[in-house]
């Protein structure tokens, strides 16, 4: 069996403010209160992240032909596919991503492969039925055979034609990416964008922390939300916030509701979780910045490398 290990890695900076609901522990009745009172500004949330990986592959195999296709919805960020060459050879990456005007579908191919033509077509509803590359809407046919290229497509394009059966407005899409590509070796293939089964999509509620502190004592929230489509062996690891001189207690811990148990780092195996954080300042920590790096390590365990072992055609 093959071990593949994925490490993503999050910087947190702390100058000791986070978005999300804070508690401050009240040594007279002994509980976390979770009011936000005057001595606690707390900052708008962090911006979503996202890593760009794939799921699952969408495919189609009919008769005479096979195809790939992509989903993605409008606002999810960068997504990052394969680029499949005769079915299971992998010959570049796919990425699609959006701004406020156009979809954007970048096509990078490998080293020893070349771009010869590409087609696109974007779909409000999921493919059916055989495909005729030669008559999507978006085409291009290289003079001389190239290593990237990317597609802008219109949004007011896409939501023309993206009103469901129901006459409702979809952000949602299906992308049918072709091409024909060219190995140095002479050998010519067909390729299609698709999902690639055993990666990993993880999605990060956001990758900065800063508290705003007016009053020593002891504040809890929580920081982080991080979801997987997998089981991962999660570590994670965040120095004390500290400057020059002197710095500030911080302890981590993990679950749904305010945590009872507190560590220094954290060694667990989750598919979502959420992070909390607890930092005890005193009063005779000085007014100032404090600044910590930390990082969480994920890893995908007991992991083979994915064959199509289907016969042809089917």
């Amino acid at each position: 069996m093959k071990k593949w290990g994925l490490g993503v890695f999050i910087v947190v900076l702390f100058s000791l403010s986070f978005s999300i609901t804070t508690y401050r522990y009240d040594s007279e009745t002994g509980r976390w209160e979770k009011e936000v009172k005057e001595d606690v500004f707390v900052l708008p949330p962090a911006q979503r992240q996202t890593t760009g990986s794939v799921v699952e592959m969408n495919s189609y195999r009919g008769k005479g032909q096979w195809y790939y296709y992509m989903e993605y919805e409008l606002g999810d960020g960068e997504e990052l596919f394969s680029f499949w060459a005769g079915q299971n050879t992998v010959v570049g990456t796919v990425t699609v991503w959006n701004d406020s005007e156009n979809l954007y579908v970048r096509v990078d191919i490998d080293d020893e492969w070349y771009l010869e033509e590409a087609h696109l077509n974007v779909l409000s509803e999921e493919p059916e039925g055989n495909q005729a590359p030669g008559q999507f809407p978006f085409k291009e046919e290289f003079d001389s055979p190239v290593s990237t290229y990317t597609f802008e497509v219109s949004l007011s394009f896409l939501f023309q034609n993206s009103f469901t059966r129901l006459n409702r407005l979809n952000n949602k899409f299906y992308i049918l990416l072709h091409g024909v590509v060219s190995s140095s070796s002479g050998r010519e293939e067909t390729a299609w964008g698709g999902r690639l089964s055993q990666c990993v999509k993880i999605h990060l509620s956001g990758t900065r922390v800063t508290w705003f502190v007016k009053k020593p004592g002891v504040y809890v929230a929580k920081v982080l939300e991080v979801e997987a489509n997998t089981h991962l062996s999660i570590y994670v690891n965040f120095p004390d916030p500290s400057n020059e001189k002197d710095s500030v207690d911080l302890k981590v811990a993990y679950g749904d509701e305010i945590p009872t148990e507190w560590f220094d780092d954290l060694s667990f195996l989750e598919d979502s979780f959420s992070l909390w954080q607890k930092i005890n300042v005193p009063r005779s920590l000085s007014a100032d910045t404090y600044i910590s790096k930390g990082v969480i390590t994920f890893t995908i365990n007991n992991s083979k490398l994915y064959v199509d072992t289907s016969p042809e055609g089917e």
